[in-house]
């Protein structure tokens, strides 16, 4: 038999491992879902956007309230701890806010819809859009 040089039985060599490792590093189908990151929170988290802080991966809608001027949601990350406000069907640059008992966070709509930064969701918390609606503290 041939001897091989380095080169080449280094290669089979990795290329042999990498076959027989191959199944294990793919993911299966029945994998857990992936622990949420978050970047900041409780109080941390204020006046950051929900999306670069990793809080939007595991939030929901606390509340929703229509008006005439737009449909305001209050957003809360359990992970994050944190809160913010998400307005949809408003005018370009209609104002709404997030708001705990000492802090507020207003924001602008952009197109019809938009979300604002986060305020601290340790507290009651409420989402508003100017001239129409708030829902409740929570």
């Amino acid at each position: 038999m041939k001897r091989m040089n380095r080169t080449v039985r280094v290669l089979v060599g990795l290329a042999t491992a990498a076959t027989a490792l191959g199944g294990l590093a793919a993911p299966s189908a029945s994998a857990a879902t992936p622990q949420v990151t978050a970047g900041c929170y409780g109080a941390s988290c204020h006046g950051m956007d929900p999306v670069d802080a990793g809080c939007s991966a595991d939030a929901y809608t606390v509340e929703s309230r229509d008006s005439a001027e737009g449909t305001i949601e209050l957003r809360y990350s359990p992970s994050c701890r944190a809160n913010w406000a998400r307005i949809y069907d408003a005018s370009n640059g209609q104002q709404f806010w997030a708001e705990n008992a000492s802090r507020v966070v207003w924001w602008k709509a952009i197109g019809s819809t938009g979300y604002s930064d986060m305020v601290d969701g340790s507290g009651k918390v409420r989402a508003c859009i100017d001239g129409g609606a708030c829902t409740d503290w929570h």
